[in-house]
């Protein structure tokens, strides 16, 4: 069962998900922000496998980022974790380049792109500036790396309503009371928490059902 967390904590990656539309169900993220639990084991995910295609791609891009003259930062020298009055955000870009005024955060994603890919290095390009000392003072853009291509982000893309969309769903999430929950096979199925702490998850598809109408 859940124990509660001293204070709310936020990892970025549950955060982008309901930035982007990928998740709609507020109180997964309250209660990852308000709580440490035993999680949904998926059985089907082959964890090294993943792993050893992600660190090649991690590796593969710091090289080429260095051959073209950045100085390059990867995974636990990028961890940060952000302390502010309604608790703490935390994330782990995968890679921070900087080079004479700019930065460029890069995130390695191996499977299918998602919209909160985007919007998870939109986050990072908010944040490092303020908790990585290579990124004070310098242009942020960012990049989503794919197995078969890059997407690239502007600075211009982490808009002035965007970082109120932040600031408003860390607030909820780290606010006392429970957020709306919104239980569903499709997002309950990629969910780490379980039915003992969630009674309202849903791990099995729909009936469909042979109604005898005359709509169409």
């Amino acid at each position: 069962m859940a124990q509660p967390r001293e204070s709310p904590y936020i990892w970025v990656s549950w955060l982008s998900k309901l930035l982007a539309g990928d998740a709609h169900c507020e109180w997964a993220l309250w209660f990852r922000a308000h709580n440490t639990y035993d999680k949904q084991r998926d059985e089907t995910f082959d964890l090294a496998a993943w792993a050893a295609r992600h660190a090649e791609m991690v590796r593969t891009r710091s090289e080429e980022l260095r051959v073209s003259g950045y100085k390059v930062f990867v995974e636990d020298q990028n961890k940060f974790t952000l302390i502010g009055s309604a608790g703490a955000l935390g994330g782990k870009a995968d890679i921070v380049a900087v080079r004479e005024a700019e930065t460029l955060v890069v995130d390695c994603k191996t499977g299918a792109p998602h919209s909160s890919d985007v919007l998870q290095v939109l986050v990072y390009m908010l944040v490092l500036p303020m908790v990585h000392a290579a990124c004070k003072g310098r242009t942020m853009a960012g990049e989503v790396r794919y197995a078969d291509h890059p997407v690239r982000i502007a600075p211009e893309d982490l808009t002035a309503d965007l970082r109120d969309l932040i600031r408003a769903i860390i607030g909820r999430a780290a606010g006392a009371e429970p957020t709306p929950k919104v239980p569903s096979y499709a997002e309950c199925s990629f969910c780490d928490i379980t039915a003992a702490d969630c009674p309202e998850r849903v791990d099995a598809q729909p009936p469909v059902e042979k109604l005898d109408h005359d709509l169409f």
